[in-house]
């Protein structure tokens, strides 16, 4: 831990950094799923249908329980899927406690 602070580190940023970035990425590829979920069919590239499972893999675990709670929401003919927005809000809260966390009971311990 010392090795750390010498340098300008401490364990309260890191974890900080980890969790930012964390949050970033899932962020990222749940926007990607969205943006994907309005060409169902899969690419013909190879490396784009890979991309296309990539994100389906990890942003599916994620929606798929909000999904199974919350039924569409029927706009006339229209059916409109909010649990990527409440998966985006969910995130976020997380981030916020997980940074409050860090913040007030990591940092004084670490320094």
């Amino acid at each position: 831990m010392a090795l750390l602070q010498v340098f300008g580190f401490s364990i309260a940023n890191l974890l900080s950094g980890v969790v930012v970035y964390c949050y970033y990425i899932l962020f990222g590829f749940i926007i990607a799923n969205i943006l994907f979920s309005w060409f169902p069919g899969y690419p013909s590239n190879r490396f784009l249908q890979g991309v296309y499972d990539i994100v389906g893999n990890v942003a599916r675990p994620i929606l798929m329980p909000i999904r199974s709670r919350m039924p569409m929401l029927q706009l006339g003919g229209i059916g409109l899927d909010l649990s990527p927005i409440i998966a985006l809000i969910g995130l976020s809260i997380a981030r916020s406690l997980l940074l409050l966390i860090i913040r007030n009971f990591i940092q004084p311990v670490t320094g």
